[in-house]
């Protein structure tokens, strides 16, 4: 009879995708790790327009109906000037220079 005021338990398990190649690793601790643990590349990213850090978003995946995944990547877009943010692994634009006229 007490069922609806007992807090909903259920398992939350959570991967960090790098932004530059693409890796998943298992988190355990608090605090998400500044670089990627398979290549080195930077997790956090921060706006060249407007100076604000981007924070990473997620996904969220319920395999069972008491277990969820959630995913977290680096932002690709600035949440507060909409730019776009260049990791240093995905800059086309250094490579297409040598195409232009």
């Amino acid at each position: 009879m007490d069922n609806k005021n007992k807090p909903v338990k259920f398992k939350l398990r959570v991967d960090i995708q790098c932004g530059v190649c693409g890796s998943l690793s298992h988190h355990q601790s608090e605090t998400f790790p500044k670089f990627c643990p398979c290549c080195g590349g930077a997790m956090e990213r921060f706006c060249l327009k407007c100076h604000k850090k981007a924070d990473m978003y997620f996904d969220e995946w319920w395999p069972e109906d008491d277990e969820c995944l959630r995913t977290y990547s680096p932002a690709k877009r600035c949440p507060g000037c909409n730019a776009m943010l260049e990791s240093e692994g995905n800059n086309q634009s250094s490579r297409d220079d040598r195409y232009q006229n």
